[in-house]
């Protein structure tokens, strides 16, 4: 019985494929790393700094002037990260670590092996109204083909979520289209638009690029062996455990 299982599911993962290539539609599957990858931690936003309505525009202000006065004390302040949440949306498209891409006529599904991360697009679906959606920190996202470009749209993303690591703040309304397109034969663009009228003056585009990499495999990433260590005033020391 099991084998007879694994044969069928062998063959329907087959015909989903040729089908797939049947409607001229790119295969996305494969391990994914940004390229080029940004070597400096403090990189420039990918779309520049955006321009925020009042008051995110002072309340952004003010908190870069906190950062910016912890990391000078040696202290920085307490992000997601540190606290092992997930990253959300968009930040896990920025693949600190690669992430993989699995595809079939139904949904893609991203792993990013940071946190061990999952993200589902469901194709060929309508968008739920915004009030019908549970926030989440990869909002929920709906796909369809044009042409050989994927259309993304993501709505009902937490507010609490920050575009890391600038950390920039967004309200429930926010919508994220995404359109990914083949560059080059191992090469993939993943181009971004953020409409957030009540945040945004207009809307936010950056795109972000990646390079097949066969040869990685994707691990599972904990935060069991985290040692970063929260102090009582909010700032984060290392705190090193003897072996």
């Amino acid at each position: 019985m099991r084998n007879v299982f694994f044969c069928v599911f062998a063959l329907t993962t087959l015909l989903m494929g040729v089908a797939s290539a049947a409607a001229g539609r790119p295969d996305f599957t494969g391990v994914w790393a940004r390229d080029p990858f940004p070597e400096d931690d403090d990189e420039p936003a990918p779309g520049g700094e955006p321009a925020m309505k009042e008051p995110y525009a002072g309340q952004y202000k003010a908190f870069l002037s906190r950062r910016k006065a912890a990391d000078k004390r040696g202290a920085p302040l307490v992000d997601d990260s540190t606290k092992c949440l997930p990253e959300g949306m968009p930040t896990i498209m920025g693949a600190v670590y690669p992430i993989e891409i699995m595809q079939n006529p139904q949904k893609i599904v991203v792993l990013a092996e940071l946190f061990t991360q999952t993200r589902r697009i469901f194709l060929n679906e309508k968008m739920p109204p915004l009030d019908e959606l549970v926030p989440s920190y990869n909002g929920y996202s709906i796909g369809r083909w044009d042409g050989e470009v994927l259309v993304v749209e993501t709505r009902g993303v937490r507010d609490d979520v920050r575009f890391a690591p600038w950390g920039f703040p967004h309200s429930r309304e926010m919508k994220i289209t995404e359109r990914f397109r083949l560059t080059a034969p191992g090469f993939l663009e993943d181009r971004i638009v953020i409409e957030d009228p009540p945040v945004l003056a207009r809307p936010y585009v950056f795109s972000f690029t990646y390079k097949m990499d066969p040869a990685y495999k994707i691990m599972e990433y904990f935060c069991d062996n985290n040692r970063n260590r929260v102090e009582a005033d909010g700032s984060v020391s290392l705190h090193v455990t003897p072996d």
